[in-house]
């Protein structure tokens, strides 16, 4: 017997890839299959929806439970080598939460067991994308989190606009979510790789009347380039899903990230910057 919540809000299959050292940021998961069978594409902030049958729906979770075995394996983690990318698993059945990870193996000496459990789980992942055969189309929330970094290397060539929002500087923002640049003691470049390799520290919800604004200045895209004080900041729109306004976490998955743990969601007044002494 398998049981699940039924509920559109509620991931019951999610899968990431990444977490390697050389990894980049995954602004999304891949797959995030939902208990009323909608499914959401990523990894990226433009991410694409379709529907499994509940059916299909069944099928998939018996082939994942009864023909694969996941939820008795003897280990989760199948990973010999750190730096490696790697595919995070996560699943919500039964009333328990499963996570494993997926990635080289068998470099080690491993027993026959954990060998049979790790091309289970390659057969459980191949079934999962196989199963997502139907028509997508672009998955869309007028909920949507803000994220700002500080760009040290922007298009010049492009016309650059400044800031106008009076809520909150860019500085502030970018500072509340990625931390303070430290002092570059080599050169102009003194990125620390957030939000283009690692996740934010926290994640920010403006307010509807603040993304209507954030919309207008960024065209309608998800994406753009602002110059704030003669600093430029990078800033992307990123639309919630489903689960996440409730949970009050950002399901994203960074490089040299070996688990997964999720971002803080943050909403209201954004705290201003603690002096560096």
């Amino acid at each position: 017997m398998i049981t699940y919540s039924s509920n559109s809000n509620d991931v019951i299959i999610r899968t990431f890839y990444g977490g390697g050292n050389f990894g980049t940021l995954a602004f999304s998961p891949e797959i995030s299959i939902y208990g009323d069978g909608t499914y959401i594409l990523g990894p990226g902030v433009q991410m694409r929806q379709g529907r499994l049958s509940a059916d299909a729906l069944q099928q998939l979770l018996n082939t994942l439970v009864n023909g694969d075995g996941l939820l008795g394996f003897t280990q989760s983690q199948f990973y010999d080598v750190p730096d490696q990318n790697a595919t995070f698993l996560q699943l919500a059945l039964n009333n328990k939460h499963y996570a494993f990870q997926y990635g080289k193996f068998g470099t080690l000496q491993e027993s026959t067991q954990a060998l049979d459990e790790y091309h289970r789980l390659d057969r459980a992942l191949t079934t999962i994308m196989d199963s997502l055969k139907g028509p997508t189309y672009p998955y869309a929330n007028k909920t949507m989190v803000l994220l700002v970094h500080q760009d040290f290397s922007p298009d010049l060539t492009q016309n650059i606009p400044e800031w106008t929002l009076q809520d909150f500087t860019l500085s502030q923002l970018a500072i509340f979510e990625c931390g303070v640049i430290p002092p570059d003691q080599v050169g102009p470049n003194a990125d620390t790789g957030c939000l283009t390799f690692t996740t934010p520290s926290t994640v920010y919800l403006p307010n509807p009347r603040q993304l209507q604004t954030i919309n207008a200045l960024l065209k309608n895209q998800h994406q753009g380039e602002f110059i704030e004080k003669g600093i430029y900041y990078h800033l992307v729109t990123r639309p919630l899903l489903p689960d996440e306004l409730a949970q009050k976490t950002v399901a994203m998955l960074g490089s040299n990230q070996l688990s997964y743990s999720g971002v803080p969601l943050h909403r209201g007044v954004i705290p201003a910057p603690v002096p560096t002494p």
